[in-house]
């Protein structure tokens, strides 16, 4: 979803600082994604193909707004979903017995929470 929402944000953004934060979600997101695809070939796992019915949703109604209303509302998902995110492999961390899906958690947290900074520094800005 980061990735998809990051190139909506290319072309419905109005603020370059939410554009920049979007290119920001397509990179980051998209070397973890490899990451994870390769680590779940290695245990040969399935990962899903399409986004959950939620995270389409979110897709479906952001592609429909511009510029202000864009960014404002952008910006809250993304704070949202990091927050969510960061609590999901923190726990990933401390639960997991495979040390190498865990390793992955560990080393992707730092990321989360520092989009979660830009993320919540970004939204300041685009509501005042």
């Amino acid at each position: 979803m980061e990735v998809r929402l990051g190139e909506l944000a290319q072309t419905n953004a109005q603020s370059s600082r939410v554009k920049s934060f979007g290119n920001m979600m397509m990179t980051d997101h998209t070397k973890a994604n490899n990451e994870l695809k390769t680590l779940a070939g290695l245990k040969n796992v399935g990962l899903p193909t399409n986004l959950s019915p939620e995270h389409q949703k979110h897709l479906t109604e952001l592609t429909n707004k511009r510029g202000a209303e864009f960014d404002r509302d952008y910006m809250e998902l993304m704070v949202k979903d990091h927050k969510e995110d960061i609590d999901k492999f923190e726990d990933a961390t401390r639960g997991l017995k495979d040390s190498e899906v865990k390793a992955f958690a560990a080393k992707t947290v730092p990321v989360l929470k520092m989009h979660l900074d830009s993320a919540q520094s970004i939204r300041e800005a685009v509501d005042n």
